[in-house]
């Protein structure tokens, strides 16, 4: 049966989690406020926008909330241009999978504005049918439709497409949707690694275990 499948890029694609684990905290470090101790825990979950909005209202930031947007990107996306890897192995399984005749997207919480600068520096577009953002879809990865909707357009079924997943909450969503969940290590809190693995169907340190 062929395969379809549907990649997180953070964290399970590309390694640019240590991009984003201090940002939120150096942009409000910007305007000189106290960031509180959760706050990687808090965004972590959102999209950008949805960010800029918490920023904005938590912090009394003047700027609108697509400014806010704007700033972010720009401080992050100069690594993505230049400087994110990829997974070790990942592109390898990738092309292992494209020989095999696997359809495969990427759905993700990031915006086109920076990621696509890394996937054509890695040379990893050609692998995917069609790269769905959260903010497109008007959706988060606490919704169960944000899967199911990608399933449906890469023209899978439940029974034939995986989901490859480092965050807990996207896990948890995918799971409670009945999906077969592959989970990508990352560097996560103890409590939270122990969970996604109890979660998910399969948990992998390298790409190079499925190779």
């Amino acid at each position: 049966m062929k395969k379809h499948i549907i990649f997180d890029l953070d964290g399970t694609l590309i390694d640019s989690m240590p991009v984003w684990k201090n940002i939120a905290g150096e942009y409000i470090q910007k305007y000189n406020l106290n960031a509180p101790d959760n706050l990687n825990e808090i965004v972590k979950k959102q999209t950008l926008p949805e960010t800029a909005a918490y920023f904005k209202k938590q912090f009394s930031i003047s700027k609108e909330v697509d400014e806010i947007v704007t700033e972010i990107i720009s401080m992050v996306a100069q690594q993505y241009r230049c400087a994110v890897p990829l997974k070790p192995y990942a592109k390898q399984y990738l092309e292992k999978e494209k020989q095999n005749g696997s359809k495969m997207c990427i759905l993700t919480a990031s915006e086109p504005s920076y990621i696509f600068s890394a996937m054509k520096r890695l040379d990893i577009i050609k692998y995917f049918s069609f790269i769905a953002t959260c903010t497109e879809m008007g959706l988060t990865k606490n919704d169960r439709e944000a899967f199911s909707i990608t399933m449906q357009r890469l023209g899978g079924k439940k029974e034939n497409t995986i989901i490859f997943e480092d965050a807990l909450y996207a896990i948890d969503t995918a799971k409670k949707d009945n999906f077969y969940v592959i989970a990508v290590s990352e560097n996560t809190r103890a409590e939270d690694k122990l969970q996604i693995q109890q979660l998910a169907d399969r948990y992998i340190y390298s790409y190079k275990e499925l190779l």
